[in-house]
């Protein structure tokens, strides 16, 4: 407890609860036990250091909407920079297919593996490469996949949309072929497509257009995606199917736009009230029945 107190206006609150997990988790390997954990004492003590320095709000990403989307495919020039090539398309399909930056790059260091990252063979095309009508992405793993069953996900074709991803892995396949075996995406040297090469280019990009491109990362993609289907009319439950979510968590991925609140806000002053007062069912029925 004394440990936790003195962290206490130094760190966040939920950042006090990570350094326990992780001694926790150090003792559980060591097979010893660690109730100070879960002890109510020590919640407590986090709850108090939680009301007396308040939590504040980490800086979050911006998301990478569809106008956003637009913008940064139109600064990239996959014509006569190769390495724009593999950017522009995964840039479509990340944002299609909601994906976290981990799930379709490599860290700087690691080596790929074709059982954590997609390959070329990962891409089907339905009906037929010539025409397809979608394509289908097979992760072979993924966060809420830890046990490496495989999760497919749908890409719908979007004729003419620039952000169209089955026709951008299209060109991508057609004018850059790879080993099928092969990194899906990969940089201008042929190596694996890195998360810092990636995030640097979209930014070059998304400055080119007028952005303040420190503002966005790779999990932008993700959460620009569900903003853009919150807007699209999907419902809660659908965007929650799309993202892979496992529980609520999608919510604070989904930005309202200013306008909208801006309606929203407006409409109160022009509600119309009831004619009639409302009253309870229960209170009706005895009425009626008596």
């Amino acid at each position: 407890m004394s440990w936790v107190a003195s962290l206490g206006g130094k760190i966040q609150p939920k950042t006090i609860k990570q350094y326990l997990g992780h001694v926790k988790s150090m003792h559980t390997d060591l097979d010893l036990p660690f109730a100070p954990c879960t002890s109510p004492i020590v919640q407590r003590l986090i709850r108090g250091i939680k009301r007396y320095h308040g939590e504040r709000d980490t800086r979050r990403k911006m998301p990478i909407t569809l106008p956003v989307l637009q913008d940064l495919l139109r600064h990239l020039q996959p014509d006569t920079n190769p390495g724009h090539l593999g950017v522009y398309a995964a840039a479509c399909v990340a944002f299609s297919g909601f994906l976290r930056c981990g799930e379709f790059t490599v860290k700087a260091g690691k080596a790929f593996s074709t059982s954590n990252q997609p390959t070329r063979r990962s891409i089907e095309f339905h009906p037929d490469l010539s025409n397809p009508t979608h394509a289908r992405l097979n992760l072979p793993a993924s966060k809420t996949d830890p046990f490496r069953k495989g999760v497919s996900i749908y890409l719908a074709a979007a004729p003419g949309a620039t952000t169209c991803p089955v026709t951008a892995l299209k060109r991508l396949f057609a004018e850059d072929p790879s080993d099928p075996d092969g990194p899906l995406f990969h940089n201008p040297d042929g190596s694996p497509l890195s998360r810092e090469f990636f995030i640097e280019t979209i930014r070059l990009a998304l400055q080119a257009a007028g952005y303040k491109s420190k503002d966005f990362a790779g999990h932008s993609f993700r959460r620009g995606a569900a903003s853009s289907a919150a807007a699209a009319g999907c419902q809660d439950h659908e965007i929650q199917l799309l993202g892979r979510w496992l529980s609520d968590a999608y919510k604070v991925y989904i930005d309202i736009d200013q306008n909208r609140l801006h309606f929203l806000s407006k409409s109160l002053h022009w509600v119309l009230p009831h004619n009639l007062t409302y009253e309870p069912p229960a209170l009706h029925s005895a009425t009626y029945l008596a």
